[in-house]
């Protein structure tokens, strides 16, 4: 029986197509770190553990590797991709660039109640910096506050491309916070609320750049602490396990 989260029960629930479903729950795994970098995914396997046939794998697979969360390779299958330093200097420069654009459209769009959410949203935040048990609610208010300003901007297809790279680095989240702590991070998001609050542009995009370049560099630190735990665990533990939450 496959342990769902909250968010995989809703997706359950919903009128969706079964690749869609599929899509979403192989997702939701990679992102929480349930399905590890280079773990291979076996498409029967992973039809018989969540009870639809191939089909609908395979085209969730394939969506996967269009969002760079999995790799094929030739003789080997299906394995969720890793990320070296390399793409993450490459993915944070991007994504920064975007969200730098996406601030600059936002602006002229946030209100006084909007910037009263981000507030509320950091407020949150702060009262988790120290508690070691906020390793899910962290993560939630983090997207939160980012959304609240992307959304402000207007262009679907500009978040679209965000949502895609931040996707494809979310798995790394909880590690980050891990090895950086959340001081940090915390410090850029009040710096970037008070340049927006201020409707300087000039510094809201400094800031949101900074945050991206810094980002970048301690999830390459939170990548190699992955990848070392993940050789000292077991080589036989395979995607249809992890699904199901077994040990």
């Amino acid at each position: 029986m496959i342990e769902l989260s909250q968010e995989e029960a809703r997706l359950i629930s919903q009128p969706m197509s079964r690749k869609d479903i599929v899509l979403g729950l192989i997702r939701s795994a990679i992102v929480d770190g349930r399905l590890p970098a280079g773990i291979k995914l076996d498409q029967n396997e992973i039809a018989a553990t969540l009870g639809v046939s191939r089909m609908p794998v395979r085209e969730a697979l394939k969506q996967l590797q269009a969002e760079g969360l999995v790799v094929v390779y030739p003789y080997r299958g299906v394995e969720v991709a890793r990320l070296d330093p390399a793409d993450i200097r490459e993915m944070f420069a991007i994504r920064g660039t975007l969200e730098r654009l996406a601030v600059g459209k936002a602006l002229e769009n946030l209100r006084p109640k909007d910037f009263r959410g981000m507030r509320e949203t950091l407020e949150a935040m702060d009262r988790l910096i120290d508690d070691e048990t906020a390793n899910d609610t962290w993560p939630e208010l983090n997207r939160k506050f980012h959304a609240a300003i992307n959304d402000a901007c207007g262009w679907p297809r500009l978040l679209e491309t965000i949502d895609q790279f931040r996707s494809n680095v979310e798995r790394y989240v909880r590690l980050y916070i891990s090895v950086r702590g959340r001081e940090q991070s915390q410090r850029e998001h009040w710096d970037l609320l008070t340049a927006c609050e201020r409707n300087d542009v000039a510094k809201a995009q400094e800031v949101i750049e900074a945050h991206s370049r810094n980002t970048a560099e301690y999830l390459i630190s939170a990548i190699e602490m992955s990848e070392a735990q993940a050789r000292r665990q077991p080589a036989n533990r395979s995607a249809a396990e992890a699904l199901s939450g077994k040990a």
